[in-house]
Protein backbone atom coordinates (compact mmCIF):
# COMPACT_ATOMS: atom_id res chain seq x y z
CA UNK A 1 0.00 0.00 0.00
CA UNK A 2 1.35 3.41 -0.95
CA UNK A 3 1.49 6.30 1.50
CA UNK A 4 -1.27 8.21 -0.32
CA UNK A 5 -3.58 5.18 -0.20
CA UNK A 6 -2.89 4.81 3.52
CA UNK A 7 -3.68 8.50 4.11
CA UNK A 8 -6.97 8.21 2.23
CA UNK A 9 -7.92 5.04 4.10
CA UNK A 10 -7.05 6.67 7.42
CA UNK A 11 -9.11 9.77 6.55
CA UNK A 12 -12.11 7.58 5.68
CA UNK A 13 -11.81 5.77 9.00
CA UNK A 14 -11.59 9.06 10.90
CA UNK A 15 -14.53 10.79 9.20
CA UNK A 16 -17.25 11.07 11.83
CA UNK A 17 -20.83 10.00 11.32
CA UNK A 18 -22.78 13.26 11.27
CA UNK A 19 -26.52 13.64 11.84
CA UNK A 20 -28.25 17.01 11.78
CA UNK A 21 -31.56 17.53 13.58
CA UNK A 22 -33.25 20.72 12.45
CA UNK A 23 -36.53 22.28 11.44
CA UNK A 24 -37.75 24.02 8.31
CA UNK A 25 -36.68 27.44 9.65
CA UNK A 26 -32.96 26.61 9.87
CA UNK A 27 -30.83 26.19 6.76
CA UNK A 28 -28.08 23.58 6.98
CA UNK A 29 -24.65 24.75 5.88
CA UNK A 30 -23.18 21.63 4.27
CA UNK A 31 -19.70 20.35 4.83
CA UNK A 32 -17.67 18.08 2.62
CA UNK A 33 -18.57 14.88 4.48
CA UNK A 34 -21.58 12.62 4.23
CA UNK A 35 -24.34 13.88 6.50
CA UNK A 36 -27.84 12.75 7.39
CA UNK A 37 -30.25 15.66 7.83
CA UNK A 38 -33.54 15.18 9.68
CA UNK A 39 -36.17 17.92 9.27
CA UNK A 40 -38.17 17.02 12.33
CA UNK A 41 -41.01 19.52 12.09
CA UNK A 42 -42.28 18.13 8.78
CA UNK A 43 -44.99 15.99 10.42
CA UNK A 44 -46.41 19.02 12.23
CA UNK A 45 -46.36 21.08 9.02
CA UNK A 46 -48.22 18.30 7.15
CA UNK A 47 -50.91 18.26 9.84
CA UNK A 48 -51.32 21.99 9.37
CA UNK A 49 -51.53 21.60 5.58
CA UNK A 50 -54.08 18.80 5.80
CA UNK A 51 -56.30 20.70 8.22
CA UNK A 52 -56.01 24.12 6.57
CA UNK A 53 -59.38 25.65 5.65
CA UNK A 54 -61.39 22.54 6.51
CA UNK A 55 -65.15 23.02 6.83
CA UNK A 56 -66.61 23.17 10.34
CA UNK A 57 -68.91 20.21 9.62
CA UNK A 58 -66.98 17.02 10.55
CA UNK A 59 -68.17 14.83 7.64
CA UNK A 60 -67.13 17.12 4.76
CA UNK A 61 -63.94 17.95 6.69
CA UNK A 62 -63.12 14.25 6.97
CA UNK A 63 -63.68 13.71 3.22
CA UNK A 64 -61.55 16.72 2.26
CA UNK A 65 -58.71 15.76 4.62
CA UNK A 66 -58.73 12.21 3.23
CA UNK A 67 -58.58 13.53 -0.35
CA UNK A 68 -55.61 15.71 0.56
CA UNK A 69 -53.87 12.79 2.25
CA UNK A 70 -54.41 10.54 -0.77
CA UNK A 71 -52.78 13.12 -3.06
CA UNK A 72 -49.49 12.85 -1.19
CA UNK A 73 -46.66 12.07 -3.56
CA UNK A 74 -43.57 9.94 -2.97
CA UNK A 75 -41.44 13.02 -2.22
CA UNK A 76 -43.74 14.01 0.62
CA UNK A 77 -43.80 10.42 1.85
CA UNK A 78 -39.99 10.43 2.02
CA UNK A 79 -40.05 13.74 3.91
CA UNK A 80 -42.47 12.30 6.46
CA UNK A 81 -40.40 9.13 6.82
CA UNK A 82 -37.30 11.29 7.36
CA UNK A 83 -39.09 13.33 10.04
CA UNK A 84 -40.34 10.23 11.84
CA UNK A 85 -36.89 8.61 11.79
CA UNK A 86 -35.39 11.86 13.02
CA UNK A 87 -37.80 12.08 15.94
CA UNK A 88 -37.04 8.50 16.98
CA UNK A 89 -33.29 9.01 16.66
CA UNK A 90 -33.45 12.30 18.58
CA UNK A 91 -35.28 10.56 21.43
CA UNK A 92 -32.69 7.77 21.47
CA UNK A 93 -29.89 10.32 21.72
CA UNK A 94 -31.74 12.33 24.36
CA UNK A 95 -31.77 15.47 22.22
CA UNK A 96 -34.09 17.96 23.88
CA UNK A 97 -33.86 20.88 21.45
CA UNK A 98 -32.78 21.71 17.95
CA UNK A 99 -30.96 22.49 15.85
CA UNK A 100 -28.47 19.87 16.96
CA UNK A 101 -25.62 18.08 15.23
CA UNK A 102 -24.60 14.64 16.51
CA UNK A 103 -21.14 13.22 15.84
CA UNK A 104 -20.58 9.47 15.95
CA UNK A 105 -23.74 9.02 18.00
CA UNK A 106 -21.99 10.34 21.10
CA UNK A 107 -21.28 14.07 20.95
CA UNK A 108 -23.90 16.78 20.39
CA UNK A 109 -23.41 20.37 19.30
CA UNK A 110 -26.56 22.39 19.95
CA UNK A 111 -27.61 25.59 18.22
CA UNK A 112 -25.67 25.17 14.97
CA UNK A 113 -26.57 24.01 11.49
CA UNK A 114 -23.18 24.96 10.07
CA UNK A 115 -21.53 21.57 9.67
CA UNK A 116 -17.95 22.84 9.19
CA UNK A 117 -18.21 25.04 12.32
CA UNK A 118 -19.74 22.22 14.37
CA UNK A 119 -17.08 19.82 13.09
CA UNK A 120 -14.35 22.17 14.31
CA UNK A 121 -15.95 22.25 17.77
CA UNK A 122 -16.19 18.46 17.78
CA UNK A 123 -12.57 18.02 16.71
CA UNK A 124 -11.42 20.50 19.37
CA UNK A 125 -13.39 18.56 22.00
CA UNK A 126 -11.82 15.29 20.77
CA UNK A 127 -8.31 16.76 20.97
CA UNK A 128 -8.92 18.12 24.48
CA UNK A 129 -10.35 14.77 25.60
CA UNK A 130 -7.32 12.93 24.20
CA UNK A 131 -4.96 15.20 26.15
CA UNK A 132 -6.59 14.37 29.48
Amino acid sequence: MQASEFAIEQAIEQAPTIEVFTDSRHQVVPGNVSTTVYVIDRIHRLQQELSSDLPADPEPAKVLALQRFQRMDTHLSRELENAAKGLVQAMQYGIDRYPAIVFDGQAVVYGLTDIPAATQLYQRWQAESAEQ
